[in-house]
């Protein structure tokens, strides 16, 4: 194989937010829902997170978390039409997993590439947790002037971002339950 160079593009990538409008009730049943799959499975495997985390495949051993993955899957279609002009593509989850932070867990800078989406929905966050960093600056001759961007979860938050984007938790003084997913495209129409 030859060798490649490599440049750079410098291009601004886009974090989609919302908060789902009925999420106190929705939280309620999905936090319910953790705690009883933490319960059955307390085990958590080594990772980029450090703190207690379901497997990566949450979604196929536990049904009672579909009603999320529906959601999630359905914003998809919408960001894909409505932000990059694209109707045709289907979308699935590859991955799915609950997290339960403690006081000073944290998660190392990782991206989610080869995925096409990362998500992360936030259930039960207390103001003082710590938030998601996108992009930090690393001294590495690439990364050494980005411009991070600091997202503070809320409870409700739904968080959509392209998988290649690097992101990482700083230790968290609060509580932080969520669940995150990969999605990638199924066949095009």
């Amino acid at each position: 194989m030859s060798t490649f160079e490599i440049q750079h593009v410098p291009k601004q990538m886009a974090v989609f937010t919302t908060i789902l409008d009925d999420h106190v009730e929705f939280n309620k049943y999905l936090k319910q829902v953790i705690l009883e799959h933490r319960q059955k499975f307390p085990e958590t495997t080594k990772s980029n997170v450090k703190a207690w985390h379901s497997s990566w495949v949450t979604h196929a051993e536990n049904p009672k978390f579909q009603p999320l993955v529906d959601r999630v899957i359905d914003a998809c279609k919408f960001i894909s039409k409505g932000y990059y002009e694209c109707d045709s593509a289907d979308y699935y989850v590859i991955n799915m997993w609950a997290m339960m932070y403690e006081d000073t867990e944290w998660t190392k800078r990782h991206s989610h590439f080869p995925s096409d989406f990362a998500v992360a929905y936030y259930v039960d966050v207390e103001p003082n947790c710590a938030p998601v960093i996108f992009e930090s600056v690393v001294k590495d001759e690439v990364n050494d002037n980005n411009q991070p961007l600091t997202l503070q979860p809320q409870n409700g938050m739904l968080a959509i971002w392209p998988a290649i984007l690097h992101h990482e938790v700083p230790p968290t003084k609060g509580r932080r339950m969520c669940i995150s997913m990969n999605i990638e495209k199924g066949e095009r129409k």
